[in-house]
């Protein structure tokens, strides 16, 4: 008797937490609200701290021989998960800021979202002082892979 009353017990449970498990919403963020707000939190990072401003500021050369470029790069690739790609630009403010064109022929299928950001002075302690006239746009494009 015992037995027949654990099955029963058993059955009850399972079947309460089926149906509790198959009406429960998804609670996710949509993939769009998580780009997003992955590229809001990294871009906010690099212009709120002054050696990542002054190292966009400094960009010559989009490539890892260009120091400030591999600074801001590095940081960036620490941020974002393994499962996504993404690409920077640094561009003076008033220049178009596309994509580079070995980049977005890799991305033609995939949905890439893209955040900026302008960066326009640093004057940390005086010594590095950047003209206003100089301010970058620092652009972030990111996909899953």
């Amino acid at each position: 008797m015992r037995i027949l009353e654990a099955t029963i017990a058993v059955m009850l449970v399972s079947g309460v937490l089926v149906v509790v498990y198959s009406n429960q919403v998804d609670r996710g963020i949509s993939p769009e609200d998580y780009f997003y707000g992955l590229q809001q939190q990294i871009l906010t990072d690099i212009s709120s701290q002054s050696d990542l401003r002054l190292a966009v500021l400094n960009v010559e050369e989009e490539n890892f021989a260009d120091e400030n470029f591999e600074k801001i790069y590095n940081f960036t690739d620490e941020k974002v998960p393994d499962a996504f790609g993404f690409s920077l630009r640094v561009c003076d403010f008033g220049s178009v800021c596309k994509m580079n064109p070995e980049v977005y022929i890799s991305t033609t299928e995939k949905d890439i979202f893209v955040k900026d950001v302008i960066i326009s002075s640093e004057l940390g302690d005086g010594s590095n002082v950047v003209s206003p006239n100089e301010a970058k746009k620092l652009r972030f494009f990111i996909w899953a892979d």
